[in-house]
């Protein structure tokens, strides 16, 4: 009987080891003071009030865009994460036409009386010099799979931080958080959801499932060690951990997952509320995915 209670005791310790080994921690503590300061400020001819914020994030100074309606009667915020390689300003400059797609989404979430937070993913945008001003694409190398890691995890910790700063100054009670995240920030928009009990819905736009794994030939690495190193930051991980509705709007010839993945990890998925859609395009969603991401979270 002993050995039988001690057999068991070992296959549960190594259940938990497994756990902890493909999943990242992403807790933090949360703050009461932030050292906020809106660097800048201004009203565009549509009424609404733009201010770039800084504020103590997990390990660094985090810069965000926050910008309000004219009319904003329900305080309802819909946290906007861009891809990989890009930064806050996709979602406020058109100069692609993925950025042309995001500032049309952005524009329309405004004109429904959404507040929108638009932060730097960690080493993107105005935190590239935390990478010594490398892009972000030139990182994913084998030596620096800590970095990539730190991409993912930090990120996540420095949203949950911005929200705690948007609770405490907002005015109101009732507050409530969106996600869409594009890309790299619809793989953090899954891993904040399986964190976070805050969010209302998330929307994940062509997030590769596989995470680094769904990377590796992009990137050129020769073996799977370094894709393994990182496999506690692959969404998939985290489908039986999601907490609010989740929506993914994906592309049927995308080179980074495949419609079994996608339809896999929306099985594994435990909240009732939970869609996808296919769109006949790769990686760069066609103009209708901004009206859908919409209908997702209205």
């Amino acid at each position: 009987m002993r050995v039988l209670i001690f057999t068991i005791t070992l296959v549960l310790i190594s259940n938990i080891s497994i756990a902890q080994e493909v999943t990242a921690d992403l807790s933090y503590y949360p703050k009461t003071e932030f050292n906020a300061e809106v660097v800048q400020k201004y009203t565009s001819k549509t009424g609404n009030t733009f201010k770039k914020i800084v504020i103590d994030g997990f390990d660094s100074k985090i810069p965000f865009y926050f910008i309000q309606p004219k009319n904003n009667d329900n305080n309802r915020f819909v946290i906007l994460l861009h891809g990989l390689g890009g930064s806050k300003d996709n979602w406020v400059y058109p100069m692609s036409d993925l950025s042309k797609k995001y500032t049309m989404l952005k524009d329309s979430l405004l004109s429904l009386g959404y507040s929108v937070v638009i932060p730097d993913a960690k080493y993107h945008g105005e935190r590239s010099y935390e990478a010594n001003f490398a892009p972000p694409q030139v990182l994913f190398t084998p030596s620096n799979s800590q970095k990539i890691s730190n991409m993912w995890v930090t990120t996540v910790k420095d949203i949950r931080i911005i929200m705690d700063y948007m609770e405490l100054v907002s005015q109101e009670k009732s507050i409530t958080f969106n996600v869409i995240g594009y890309s790299m920030g619809g793989m953090i928009a899954i891993l904040l959801n399986s964190v976070d009990n805050r969010l209302k819905s998330v929307v994940a736009c062509v997030p590769p499932l596989d995470g680094p794994k769904a990377l590796k030939n992009v990137f050129g690495w020769k073996d799977l060690e370094t894709a393994e190193k990182l496999d506690h930051i692959s969404p998939q991980n985290y489908a039986k951990m999601q907490k609010a509705p989740i929506y993914l709007l994906m592309g049927k010839k995308d080179v980074y997952y495949t419609e079994k993945n996608v339809k896999d990890f929306l099985n594994e998925i435990s909240v009732k509320e939970k869609k996808m859609k296919f769109y006949e395009s790769g990686h760069l969603l066609p103009m209708s995915f901004i009206t859908d991401a919409i209908k997702c979270i209205n």
